[in-house]
């Protein structure tokens, strides 16, 4: 009985895996997801903990071991479209910048944007 509880603890070991994400202000934000987790699932962790509401600005970007970056896809598993061997590194960032920054609606969305654009220069 003890050897069958312990080897089902290894294998849900097995199927989860570290992830870091750094934050447009060079903070990190680690979790623990499954292996199978869709880069959507990620995502929507990142902006429940940033209280990030308009998120349609906003991507995950990871490095592969050629050093080419890559948006995470959100309809795919993470863990096929790293490369590497988790623990998992990416990076939120802006993917779209609005045409009319004012219009946003959260002051959250505007500071973030905002954010981006100063560490671009």
């Amino acid at each position: 009985m003890l050897s069958r509880l312990m080897s089902s603890s290894i294998r849900s070991l097995d199927r989860e895996c570290n992830c870091t994400v750094r934050l447009l202000d060079d903070s990190e934000y680690t979790c623990t997801i499954q292996r199978d987790a869709k880069g959507q699932y990620l995502f929507d962790l990142i902006c429940h903990h940033l209280n990030l509401l308009e998120k349609d600005y906003f991507g995950i970007r990871y490095v592969d071991p050629d050093k080419q970056r890559h948006w995470l896809e959100f309809t795919k598993s993470i863990s096929k479209q790293m490369k590497s061997q988790p623990p998992f590194t990416m990076c939120l960032r802006v993917k779209f910048y609005p045409p009319d920054p004012a219009a946003l609606k959260e002051e959250i969305t505007r500071l973030s944007l905002a954010t981006e654009v100063f560490h671009m220069r």
